[in-house]
């Protein structure tokens, strides 16, 4: 028991966490706990108070109409702290009596949660309607031991509504059960029945036979008594009140044990709370267990919802990067222009270093041989050659673009969302700075064109393998770059001659976009599909940096309010929950 009972505590605590985790978000809250008031108020009220070592027994004096309930009352508090009168059904409300420290924990509701108390000023209070149906008066009785409170109720078999829901609330209040009955009521059918339900819900059911005939030592009473148990299937003691008992100025009178020296105060004070405590709470450990773990099921399928929004607008973000299509500027191309010169002999490598022409070949072949992947991918005209300047312009612009169609997507998407979603989404839609956003995504994925080591490393092995693999193709490259080293000076004479005194330089500059588009040409015949291998790396890492870009200024903070909520409903504190129900119910399956 002690272990449930820590593990029921363990329990409180961790869906005090939660609670105040999703504190936060009112709407979200109210969808989770909305529904959960009665049994969380069993695990608070009830279970952790009386399993966690703070709990004591509760015995309720109950009965029909007119059967002297209030006096039994009294006499077993030792003091008269409810009103008698001979006028039948005079209590309307109940009240509670216990020690100093217990009649403060049931103001705070911890012991009897079906009821709401008040403090008893005046015992005539009990006698009236209070403010509520379900009022308890709580009352102060400093001979009662912190192992017991006592319970007097209205009649269980009265005609009015309204009681028939406190004598409910008295069933699952009381852990022992008081059946004062008399020679009138202890055959009544709604009275019988009344305690054959309590019975059978693990209470222990203690008769009390008041105003019985003492004549030949309660013969009569005895035998009313035994069929009284007889219904209801008890063997345990039994209890007379004489008649003649002068009780209404005298309540320190025991109520005494048929056939025995026992009185039933020292009888209830014997008795095993603990035991006591998990017979009458297995249904309310049963009950509480069932609507726990429905609510942790509730709790993981909205977190999993949640999940599911997350998993989405980070893949929408992941997929709108796929949609940039860098170009290279003269760093790629230089890679290729590095590789063939390595190729070179070494009076090649001598004119070709001194040639200015040839890293401007170098560029314009990459930005051809891109041109011929993006046209051979999308199937679409390549666009012009255009300077590096030109190239993180337009780089930018795209990014820009896509930045934008990814925000209005997440706004869009947020209007279709299902509640709780909905509004989390709008939340971090509504504070997110799109235009610093964009900025800095831009800022990111449109860097200067440092090249990776790996993709260096990968553009080298491509080189290699398509060099050793394609010997006839390989002489056309060399041919032609034999041709690339030379051409700027054998051209320059004639073109200065026939362009009238032009220079040397000035020739090569007219003669170089002619070279370059017949060099990017060749290039890119004898290169053929080897360029995708050579480019695709390239491509995904400037894609890659866009992702981050976008998921991080983004996705990030569209998802900020969404997310957090995610790790509350998966993370560690519902985990934890799931781990105390499953030993709650195997403590459960142990006694």
């Amino acid at each position: 028991m002690e272990h449930l009972g820590q593990v029921l505590v363990e329990f409180e605590r961790g869906l005090e966490r939660l609670r105040s985790a999703v504190s936060s978000d009112p709407s979200l809250g109210d969808t989770l706990f909305s529904a959960t008031e009665t049994w969380t108020n069993l695990l608070t009220y009830k279970l952790v108070p009386h399993l966690a070592g703070e709990g004591c027994l509760v015995v309720a004096v109950t009965g029909g109409t007119n059967t002297g309930k209030s006096t039994i009352f009294n006499c077993l508090a030792g003091a008269a702290i409810s009103p008698v009168t001979p006028t039948a059904a005079a209590t309307r409300h109940p009240i509670l009596a216990g020690n100093r420290s217990r009649a403060e924990q049931s103001l705070q509701a911890k012991l009897v949660p079906e009821f709401k108390p008040l403090p008893l000023k005046r015992p005539e209070s009990a006698l009236y309607d209070g403010p509520t149906d379900d009022t308890i008066y709580v009352a102060v009785a400093d001979g009662l031991p912190d192992r017991l409170v006592l319970l007097d109720t209205p009649d269980i078999d009265s005609i009015e509504h309204r009681n028939w829901t406190v004598a409910e609330h008295i069933q699952a209040a009381g852990d022992v059960l008081v059946a004062v009955v008399t020679a009138e009521k202890y055959k009544d059918e709604r009275v019988v029945e009344f305690f054959r339900r309590a019975h059978r819900s693990g209470r222990i059911i203690l008769p009390v036979l008041n105003k019985a005939n003492p004549q030949q030592k309660y013969a009569v009473a005895r035998k009313q008594l035994d069929e009284f148990c007889e219904e209801l299937e008890l063997d345990g003691p039994r209890y007379v009140v004489p008649h003649d008992y002068s009780l209404a100025t005298n309540f320190a009178g025991p109520v005494s044990e048929l056939g025995n020296e026992g009185d039933l105060r020292t009888y209830l004070e014997s008795l095993d709370v603990p035991s006591i405590k998990h017979r009458v709470l297995r249904q309310t450990i049963a009950h509480f267990a069932t609507h726990a773990g429905n609510f942790l099921e509730q709790a993981r399928a909205l977190g999993q919802s949640l999940l599911s929004v997350q998993t989405e607008f980070e893949q929408r973000g992941k997929d709108y990067s796929r949609r940039y299509e860098p170009i290279p500027g003269a760093a790629v191309g230089g890679l290729f222009h590095t590789f063939v010169q390595s190729k070179r002999g070494p009076v090649r490598k001598v004119i070709g270093a001194a040639s200015t022409t040839l890293y401007r070949v170098a560029t314009t072949v990459a930005k051809s041989l891109v041109s011929a992947f993006v046209r051979r991918a999308t199937l679409e005209p390549p666009e012009p050659s255009q300077t590096d300047a030109e190239l993180r312009a337009l780089h930018k612009q795209k990014v820009a673009a896509i930045v934008h169609d990814l925000a209005t997507s997440y706004v869009e998407s947020s209007r279709n969302l299902r509640e709780p979603a909905a509004h989390l989404v709008r939340k971090g839609i509504i504070s997110l700075k799109a235009e610093e956003a964009a900025a800095e995504v831009v800022r990111e994925a449109v860097s200067s064109e440092v090249l990776s080591e790996s993709f260096q490393t990968h553009a080298q092995q491509v080189l290699e393998v398509w060099w050793h693999d394609h010997k006839g193709k390989r002489r056309v490259m060399e041919a032609l770059d034999a041709l690339l080293a030379v051409t700027p000076t054998a051209i320059a004479a004639p073109l200065s001659f026939y362009s009238g005194g032009i220079g040397v330089t000035e020739a090569i500059a007219v003669a170089g976009p002619f070279v370059e588009q017949f060099v990017a040409r060749i290039v890119e015949y004898q290169f053929g599909d080897a360029m995708f291998d050579f480019l695709s790396p390239w491509r995904l890492e400037q894609q890659q940096k866009l992702e981050h870009g976008l998921l991080e200024h983004i996705t990030a903070p569209c998802l900020e309010c969404l997310r957090d909520h995610v790790e509350v409903l998966t993370g560690p504190i519902t985990q934890e929950l799931m781990q105390c129900l499953h030993e709650c119910q195997n403590a459960y399956r142990k006694y």
